[in-house]
């Protein structure tokens, strides 16, 4: 049985593993060997972005689809390459370690397109979202066919509480755009 843990400095960088018979080693090099062998990868997939066709396609969405989507939910495109990325924010006046934030980070409300096949894409959805609208969101989506995968925190001393709700599914994406946003408004996100 393998145990990973880091050192008592804080030191991310260095992760050792532990077997049984409590011989260490320094596991960073196996990092560098994951990492240079899906450096033929990433080469690869630049390569393919820097010669992308006329038509101005990302990940099999027109980005003028991409502000299209945007538009649905009153929001704007975040990223266009490689894959569509949508977004508006909650606005929720909330803090973080007693600081006032309007962070994208901290307050999203965002979606995502991309592996158009036969007119359906991958759709991913996430929003912060107060305790109290949980359970009325998650039904929303549920009852427009949308599979709810998370809700979580992602911050600590925070006012109000935040979670985090992520949702998906594989269909049309201004389906999933539209029925997206008619689930945030129908419980008051938006």
């Amino acid at each position: 049985m393998k145990r990973r843990e880091f050192d008592n400095s804080r030191n991310q960088n260095f992760l050792r593993s532990t077997n049984r018979n409590n011989s260490d080693f320094d596991i960073t090099s196996e990092f560098d060997n994951e990492f240079e062998s899906s450096s033929d990868s990433l080469e690869r997939e630049t390569s393919k972005r820097k010669t992308k066709d006329a038509s101005n396609q990302v990940g099999g969405i027109n980005t003028s689809t991409c502000q299209q989507l945007a538009d649905i939910i009153g929001g704007m495109v975040v990223v266009a390459t490689p894959v569509c990325v949508v977004q508006r924010l909650r606005n929720i006046k909330a803090t973080i370690l007693g600081r006032r934030t309007t962070s994208p980070l901290a307050l999203p409300f965002a979606l995502s397109f991309e592996n158009k096949r036969n007119g359906k894409t991958l759709n991913l959805g996430e929003t912060v979202i107060l305790q109290r609208e949980i359970n009325p969101f998650l039904s929303a989506l549920r009852r427009r066919g949308i599979t709810v995968t998370a809700v979580h925190n992602h911050w600590l001393f925070e006012e109000p509480r935040l979670m985090y709700m992520h949702w998906e599914n594989v269909g049309d994406p201004f389906e999933f755009a539209r029925n997206s946003i008619a689930a945030a408004r129908e419980v008051g996100i938006f």
